[in-house]
């Protein structure tokens, strides 16, 4: 009687462990990347999709997750001309890399909001960055969002009007860095 209290005790706690953990699949549709380029003169700002993605949680906390942009999705809601140029080998080249992977490689959630290092890839080379994200979780859903987001473009060979390469821009030139702002939905 005992021995069965005790296995039917350990069966519950296993359970229970177990039952925190879950994963999240990405909305696509409810979710956004918002990105923002400075130039010396002004800048431009737009949008991209994301294609799919998954975030694992366990007791609240994200553990782990990656998820898969579509770079066909690339718009310059500023100036939709600059559109088709982003999408060209000066850039992001999407005809030969259609997406972009980010993939969590760690979570430090020891100070309140979590920081998330992860392994960006673009145009086949990854670099690894951090950013600090809100997460939020509930019974059957999570959000998260991370404002500000810095990404060099030069990490990933985008080296077209960058003074860093380039001296005679001028007032021409486009800062090396560019940012997101990622709003995340997903549900079990």
């Amino acid at each position: 009687m005992k021995r069965t209290s005790l296995t039917l005790a350990i069966i519950c706690l296993t359970s229970m462990a177990f039952a925190q953990k879950a994963s999240y699949k990405i909305n696509t549709q409810s979710s956004t990347i918002k990105w923002n380029a400075k130039k010396v003169v002004g800048g431009h700002e737009g949008t991209i999709n994301l294609q799919d993605g998954i975030i694992q949680i366990d007791k609240g906390k994200i553990t782990s997750g990656n998820f898969t942009i579509d770079m066909n999705s690339l718009a310059c809601t500023d100036a939709p001309k600059l559109t088709g140029h982003l999408k060209n080998e000066d850039f992001f080249n999407v005809p030969s890399y259609p997406t972009t992977k980010f993939v969590i490689s760690k979570v430090d959630n020891s100070k309140g909001n979590p920081i998330i290092t992860g392994n960006l890839t673009i145009k086949n080379k990854t670099k690894s960055i951090s950013f600090p994200a809100k997460v939020t979780t509930t019974a059957d859903g999570l959000s998260a969002e991370a404002k500000g987001v810095k990404v060099n473009r030069l990490d990933f060979d985008i080296q077209y009007r960058s003074a860093s390469f380039f001296s005679d821009l001028g007032n021409k030139a486009i800062e090396d860095e560019f940012t997101l702002d990622i709003q995340i939905r997903a549900t079990k």
